[in-house]
């Protein structure tokens, strides 16, 4: 690793020194401001020397100093010029509830925005991981095609990667496919999928529980949550065993929807909340919403589509992040544009042409003659 120091009339001077001696990989370790002057250490990793290959075990690294990271610092800065109420604005965040967050970020008085707003989103709701071994059965329910059993998958693979014995169960027997999705999963896995197609059968499923830190995971089907009798159904598997039912939602809901369903899965039993597909969204107030109006802990996010990247957990921290952190549109005019449908009726035209108009090149002899033909 390479140290330097760099002292600079401001914070962005140096900075801007830092950036341009050794790049956007430099790590920030020290800062102080000292007779006007800010000073920064920081350091970049220096190429590997080329040596022979060491025979003994290298020491173990002492543990880094390392505060922030450049990217982080710009990110951070970024929040600063801001309002916080730009970005819970551009989530969609009822008024109510943005107003509150506000407040509350604002009486905060820490040494950022970013931390105030995680000050203010910890006093207002509860973070709970779903990580390691469970007291109970976990049972994940929600809407159609929220993305249940990927959630599945994943909350298994993570579980197997800090061995601990997993179960899978599926109560997904009517959709099409359901189960084959879920078997699929478990085959890269390599841990057995049992099928259950009625609350008693999953009553007897899971009565053999040997095994106090295995983590028994249920898939169930989509359930509509405005259907009196598909809840009524749902309701028999939740109290079919000792279990615990998990919401899953889909970040890009619709706030007003997400509302109403989290109060109906609240009516039901459920505490904590999985909320998918982080990456295909760009507005979080449904997260918020299903928090606030159902009284839910967040219980961890899926950011990609990805086994490998699981359910990450959250804390509020983690949430003050995501609400800050607003991606670039994409830029798509170098796509070529679909034709317009008058394009697309010229070019059948001038396919068609040469069939029904033969000209004189066709046939300079007798034009006629090449029509019959």
């Amino acid at each position: 690793m390479r140290l330097k120091i760099f002292s600079a009339k401001t914070m962005q001077e140096a900075l801007s020194q830092i950036r341009e001696k050794l790049g956007d990989n430099a790590v920030i370790l020290d800062t102080e401001e000292e007779d006007g002057l800010v000073k920064i250490t920081a350091a970049v990793e220096a190429p590997a020397a080329r040596v022979n290959p060491r025979k003994t075990a290298p020491p173990a690294p002492a543990p880094s100093p390392v505060k922030k990271s450049l990217r982080e610092l710009d990110d951070e800065q970024k929040i600063e010029e801001q309002d916080l109420e730009f970005f819970l604005s551009h989530h969609g965040l009822p008024d109510s509830l943005k107003l509150r967050l506000l407040d509350l970020a604002n009486a905060m008085e820490r040494e950022s925005k970013l931390l105030s707003l995680a000050s203010a989103l910890d006093s207002q709701f509860k973070f709970e991981p779903l990580t390691g071994p469970q007291e109970k059965p976990i049972l994940l329910v929600g809407p159609p095609g929220v993305g249940k059993t990927v959630t599945a998958a994943k909350l298994a693979s993570q579980a197997l990667l800090n061995r601990i014995p997993v179960r899978l169960v599926s109560t997904d027997t009517l959709r099409m496919g359901g189960l084959a999705q879920l078997e699929g999963y478990a085959d890269r896995l390599h841990i057995p999928v049992t099928e259950v197609s009625s609350p008693d059968q999953l009553a007897t499923a899971l009565k053999p529980l040997t095994d106090e830190k295995e983590l028994i995971l249920i898939d169930t089907g989509g359930f509509n949550p405005f259907s009196a009798e598909e809840l009524d159904q749902l309701h028999q598997y939740i109290t079919a065993g000792d279990v615990e039912p998990v919401l899953v939602i889909s970040a890009g809901a619709d706030p007003v929807e997400a509302r109403e369903i989290a109060e109906t899965y609240a009516a039901l039993g459920v505490r904590r909340f999985i909320a998918t597909r982080l990456d295909v969204s760009r507005r979080y107030a449904s997260l918020m919403v299903t928090a606030d109006s159902g009284g839910l802990t967040f219980a961890g996010v899926g950011i990609t589509p990805y086994l490998a990247d699981g359910i990450q957990p959250l804390d509020a921290l983690h949430l003050a992040r995501l609400l800050t952190k607003i991606p670039k549109r994409q830029e798509l005019d170098h796509l070529k544009q679909a034709p317009t449908e008058e394009e697309q009726h010229s070019d059948i035209e001038e396919l068609l042409k040469p069939l029904s108009e033969p000209t004189e090149e066709d046939n300079p002899e007798n034009p006629e003659e090449s029509v019959q033909k």
